[in-house]
Order: structure tokens, then sequence, then C-alpha cells
């Protein structure tokens, strides 16, 4: 049992070493694109539970090697139809490492643009204003190596997060009758993939 430890560590202790000459671009352009899956974990105005497939891309400006700023753009499908919606957002991302991998955070705050009415025949949510939204991820990136070396072009990151999304005014029909318009306030629990370049 030692012996796999040890030879365990070693690996990590060669895969460390071995990250330690590769970064990733900077002082540039940068992009992201990808998907994540997210779903509320509070209890919605109407009771509902949303989970969304998530289709996301940012382009930004890295300041340094460590921080950028970035305007972005997502497509939140909800599984069950009634609230789909587009937040535009601006994220400030900070990466803390200057390693091929390295753990990063994203923080950002915008706006939620409603995609129209949705839903089943008997239950049919329908956003009629969007409001804000914000949230902050944290994950890690790895840089992925050119043929040239030391800095490379392209990264792949994973990362969980939170996004709160306040809807200013959401209705629901449900069996033809026409419920009163509240205000939903979502607190959202997400897992992605990105594709950095």
């Amino acid at each position: 049992m030692k012996k796999i430890i040890v030879l365990l560590a070693a690996v990590v202790g060669f895969m460390s070493l071995q990250a330690q000459h590769v970064e990733f671009k900077w002082h540039r352009a940068y992009g992201v694109a990808g998907y994540d899956f997210s779903t509320n974990i509070n209890k919605l105005t109407y009771e509902d539970k949303a989970t969304f497939h998530d289709f996301y891309a940012i382009y930004g400006w890295q300041i340094r090697k460590e921080s950028g700023i970035g305007l972005g753009v997502e497509y939140k499908m909800d599984m069950a139809g009634g609230y789909s919606q587009l937040p535009v957002f601006i994220e400030v991302r900070s990466h803390y490492l200057r390693n091929q991998i390295t753990p990063f955070t994203s923080a950002y705050v915008g706006y939620s643009i409603p995609l129209g009415m949705t839903g089943g025949t008997d239950k049919v949510t329908h956003i009629l204003k969007g409001g804000p939204t914000w949230g902050l991820n944290v994950g890690a990136r790895y840089a992925i190596p050119n043929n040239f070396g030391k800095l490379s072009k392209y990264g792949i990151s994973v990362f969980v997060g939170y996004q709160g999304i306040f809807l200013d005014k959401v209705q629901l029909i449900e069996n033809g009758e026409i419920q009163t318009a509240l205000r939903v306030l979502m607190q959202n629990v997400k897992f992605g993939v990105g594709f950095n370049f």
C-alpha cells in the first residue's frame, strides 16, 4: 500500500513540475465558450422546479496574466420550457497561478432577458419581465500545450457555481385561469465545462 501511495505522489509531483512550463496567453483578447447544467435550489413562487441546459460565450480582454474583464451571453433552456431566458452580463475573471493548471474564479452581473411564453397545456409559465442576474464560479483551467513550448493559446476549464436571477414579473396560467404576475427569485447551482481560446 505504501508503494502505491509513493508512486501516486511521485506521478503528481512530476505532473506539477511539468505544469510549471506552460502558461496561458495574456495581455490580449480571450474567449470562453461552453456548457453547464443548472437547477434552482430554492422554492420558487409557483412551487416550480427549473432545470436548465445552459450554453454560454464570453469575449473579453486579459488585463494581466491573472485577471481579465469580459462581456458574455448565456442561453438558459429550461427543461420544462417555462423559464427559458437569455442573461447578458459583464464578468471579472481571475486566475491564481501561472502554471499549466490553475484555479480560477469568475464573478458576473447582468440582466436576464425573457424568451417568451412556454410550458404545458395545463400549466403555462410566462416571464413578462426579466431582471438582474449575478453569480460566482469557481474552477480550474488546464492550458493545452502547443508545439512551441511555453505559451498556450487554448485551454479547458471545469467549474461549479452559483447564479441568482430576479425576474420582475412571472405569470402562471393554470387550467386556463391567469394568475397575478409575481416576482420570482431563482437561486441556481451549476456545474460546467468551457473551452478557453
